[in-house]
C-alpha cells in the first residue's frame, strides 16, 4: 500500500501508509485525517484520493492517487508546479505544502528508516529554494514598525 512521507517541517519522519478505501486530507486541523503541526498548512489544506483506472495494456483496472489542492491560502506544489485542479502521483513525487515537503512513495512501508532509505534511492532532495525557505522574520529584518 502507498504511503506519504514528511521528509521537511516540523513533522519530519511521519510516515502515513494510504488508505485505498478513502480519500486523505492533509492539513493543520483536527479535520484532517494526516494532520501536520505547520502552522502555514491550511486547516484543511489538499486532499490524496484513490481513483480506479483501466489499463491499456491489459484492460486491468489499477489505482492511481490523486493530488488536489483544497482550497489553502498558499497553494499546494508538487515540485515546483503549482496544482491546478488534480494531478496524478507518480512514485518519488514530492507534495509542497507550508513549511512541510511530502514523498508520495508507492511501496508498503513501515518505519520512517525505511522510507528514508528509498527517498535516498530516488535522489530525492529539497532544496531551500524551493521550499521558498528560510522564510525571514520581520523582526529579524527589522520590518516591524516600532510602537
Amino acid at each position: 500500500m502507498p504511503c506519504l512521507f514528511v521528509i521537511v517541517g516540523p513533522d519530519e519522519g511521519l510516515l502515513y501508509p494510504l488508505d485505498t478505501e478513502k480519500p486523505t486530507t492533509i492539513g493543520r486541523g483536527d479535520d484532517a485525517v494526516l494532520q501536520l503541526v505547520d502552522e502555514r498548512a491550511s486547516r484543511i489544506h489538499c486532499k490524496v484520493e484513490p481513483t480506479s483506472v483501466v489499463s491499456n495494456d491489459f484492460g486491468l483496472s489499477v489505482t492511481q492517487w490523486i493530488v488536489s489542492d483544497a482550497g489553502s491560502s498558499n497553494g499546494t506544489r508538487i515540485g515546483t508546479e503549482v496544482i491546478e485542479g488534480q494531478c496524478t502521483l507518480a512514485d518519488g513525487d514530492t507534495i509542497l505544502l507550508g513549511k512541510s515537503a511530502i514523498v508520495y512513495l508507492q511501496e508498503s512501508l513501515t518505519d520512517a528508516g525505511a522510507a528514508r532509505t528509498r527517498c535516498e534511492e530516488l535522489n530525492i532532495q529539497i532544496s531551500d529554494e524551493v521550499m521558498g525557505m528560510p522564510l525571514s522574520s520581520p523582526a529579524q529584518e527589522r520590518t516591524l514598525q516600532d510602537g
